[in-house]
């Protein structure tokens, strides 16, 4: 009876080691499959990426891409910047010589005849300033100096001939060769690395706040362009569905409400983009004319010729807070702006459009950060 028991405890041990045996087993081949999940974090993955990068070959399609961008398009780019940069700085001399009134004057044009274009970029500078005060300056000319530095080292470094063959260097650099020349020749040129981080982090954070402010202030738009889009999804659907069926065949019919509901959603955007340009620029309008009245007012103010004009008109002793000659200016200016701004379709007329640019580009990136 006991040696029947041991034998018993010795299969059953048997068993159990086995089973043991056959989960490790599964266990391990289950780590080994790559559709059971990940075994590796994002650094690590990321590290792999890198390293897979490294490991293609020369003539791999994003090498080939990189250095033809850093060879034939970096300079271009460059001087296109330069020029927008020169006619900034030219524009900021000028308006450190000008008096205050004509800057005013300058910029109540600007906002009668843009501000509805322009209603993302004009929001996002007031929000930057309230929300980055004067460490933001001090952060952008960090930045500008260190960039600036960049500029000049690769223009430098496009006309080094080491060899002496007549030919400049990073002509007769490979893909690999080049890349890794011109990231050196960048990260060489930057002065104090955690000075630029500092402040590259700071301006990272206004950026945010300044889109969360902006998604909050326009959420109205948002939310029209919505609504929109639900009530005529199902309408619209109903008539150009059927059409768009036989156009796309029984095999392609499950896009057909795709299609239809991101078009509509597109327009509805658009629409509710119109709108609130429509109310930007009338509310655009209004300030800029009364920025417009109000320098003109005070320079006449100050060269006398106030006190010259009949009693009828300007009562006497001249006071702005007793005469309404300002708001004759203001309002008919308004018009003029809200109707401009309507009549070109909320788009700057050549050649403004060249000159805005720049702001266009930061204008369309700041939509799309809000409205998605």
């Amino acid at each position: 009876m006991a040696s029947l028991m041991e034998e018993g405890k010795a299969l059953m041990s048997g068993k159990k080691a086995d089973e043991i045996k056959t989960n490790a087993e599964a266990a391990l081949k289950e780590a080994k499959d790559p559709k059971a999940g990940r075994t590796k974090g994002d650094f690590s993955r990321a590290t792999d990426f890198i390293k897979n990068l490294q490991e293609m070959p020369e003539d791999s399609p994003i090498k080939q891409g990189i250095a033809c961008f850093l060879k034939w398009g970096v300079k271009p780019l460059i001087i296109v910047i330069m020029a927008y940069v020169w006619v900034a700085k030219q524009l900021y001399k000028v308006y450190k010589i000008l008096p205050t009134n004509i800057v005013q004057i300058i910029f109540g044009f600007g906002l009668c005849a843009f501000g509805g274009t322009y209603f993302g970029a004009i929001a996002a500078a007031e929000a930057a300033l309230n929300l980055g005060g004067a460490d933001m300056f001090k952060n952008l000319q960090i930045c500008w100096d260190e960039a600036s530095g960049i500029a000049v080292a690769n223009e430098e470094d496009d006309k080094v001939d080491a060899n002496k063959d007549g030919i400049a260097d990073t002509q007769q650099m490979s893909p690999n060769e080049l890349i890794n020349h011109k990231a050196k020749v960048a990260m060489m040129a930057v002065k104090d690395p955690m000075k630029l981080q500092a402040a590259m982090v700071s301006l990272g954070n206004v950026w945010v706040a300044v889109i969360a402010t902006l998604k909050f202030q326009f959420a109205k738009t948002v939310a029209i362009a919505l609504g929109i889009a639900n009530m005529l999804s199902l309408p619209i659907t109903r008539i150009v569905g059927p059409l768009l069926c036989t156009i796309m065949g029984p095999d392609l019919n499950h896009w057909v409400p795709t299609i239809i509901d991101t078009t509509v959603k597109f327009i509805a955007v658009w629409f509710a983009t119109f709108i609130q340009s429509c109310i930007s620029a009338f509310y655009s309008g209004l300030r800029g004319g009364k920025m417009i009245a109000e320098a003109i007012f005070n320079i006449l103010s100050d060269q006398g010729v106030m006190d010259k004009m009949p009693d009828w008109l300007v009562p006497k002793p001249f006071d702005p807070d007793k005469t309404y000659l300002d708001e004759a200016i203001q309002y008919p200016l308004a018009a003029l702006g809200f109707y401009f701004q309507l009549t070109h379709g909320f788009v700057p007329p050549f050649p403004w459009n060249l000159v805005c640019l720049p702001l266009t580009i930061i204008e369309w990136i700041i939509r799309w950060q809000v409205y998605t």
